[in-house]
């Protein structure tokens, strides 16, 4: 699962994951706004998920930890 996944992606899951928004997010990783929708989309595509609370119960499903992102 998370093999399929950019280091961006990955950034932004576990930024998600940890509460930030968006202004957060895209100071952390200097990205702008439709750069951020971009990579999100993506995400949430790769993992079959549409919204952000989903990320952290799909990760223990497949027993992975935060460490491990």
């Amino acid at each position: 699962m998370l093999e399929d996944l950019t280091e961006n992606e990955k950034e932004i899951m576990f930024l998600l994951i940890q509460g930030h928004n968006f202004d957060g997010i895209s100071d952390f990783l200097e990205i702008d706004y439709p750069t951020f929708i971009i990579l999100k989309k993506s995400l949430f595509k790769k993992l079959h998920i549409s919204r952000t609370t989903e990320i952290l119960g799909l990760l223990l499903q497949h027993g992975i930890s935060l460490e491990e992102i």
